[in-house]
């Protein structure tokens, strides 16, 4: 009876080193895999974080460039009404200039 009841402690010990073995591998398992996981989120946030990081850059430099193209265009209709109140004034100029010159003379 005896013999029996030891028997019997060690094949529960045995079954409770089994289950404990299995226990271990299958959280192992399990830690591997979430890691795979987690790894792989972070890659594929990285990839979208770059994506939006150069629509950023791509967005602005168009707004860039419209900006400038605005301002040249600004700085040109500028630039055509002096050269057309210049010469609306280029007469009066000579006209002045050839006055003050005979008065000289």
């Amino acid at each position: 009876m005896e013999t029996e009841i030891l028997s019997e402690i060690r094949n529960s010990e045995k079954r409770a080193e089994e289950t404990l073995e299995k226990a271990k591998r299958e959280k192992e398992m399990i830690v591997q895999e979430a890691m795979r996981s987690s790894s792989k989120l972070l890659s594929d946030n990285e990839s979208e974080i770059k994506k939006a990081h150069e629509k950023k850059i791509l967005d602005f430099r168009e707004k860039a460039r419209l900006i400038r193209e605005e301002k040249l265009a600004e700085g040109k209709t500028a630039i055509k009404q002096s050269k057309s109140k210049a010469d609306k004034n280029t007469p009066k100029a000579v006209e002045l200039v050839i006055k003050k010159f005979e008065e000289a003379v």
